[in-house]
């Protein structure tokens, strides 16, 4: 019997839900562009320097659900823990 893989049991049926409910999957290199991956060093640096999301397109879902967020100009400000 093959042993469960976390892609089969958990990733796979996530990404089948979001595209099911409208959401667009965008491919790994196109994710590590807009997340600022660095290509100019090793693999396993490359997302050292880099954000956790899509900045441009969370600064501009909280615009859209919050119209009051206009207000606040500027992108979407983020607090990291100094151990970080």
């Amino acid at each position: 019997m093959p042993t469960p893989s976390v892609h089969k049991t958990v990733q796979a049926r996530i990404l089948a839900y979001a595209e099911a409910v409208g959401w667009t999957l965008v491919s790994r290199e196109e994710a590590e562009q807009w997340r600022g991956f660095d290509l100019d060093v090793p693999p396993s640096d490359r997302d050292r320097n880099s954000s956790l999301f899509f900045d441009d397109v969370l600064d501009a879902m909280a615009r859209e659900f919050n119209p009051r967020y206009a207000e606040a100009e500027g992108r979407v400000g983020w607090a990291i823990p100094p151990s970080l």
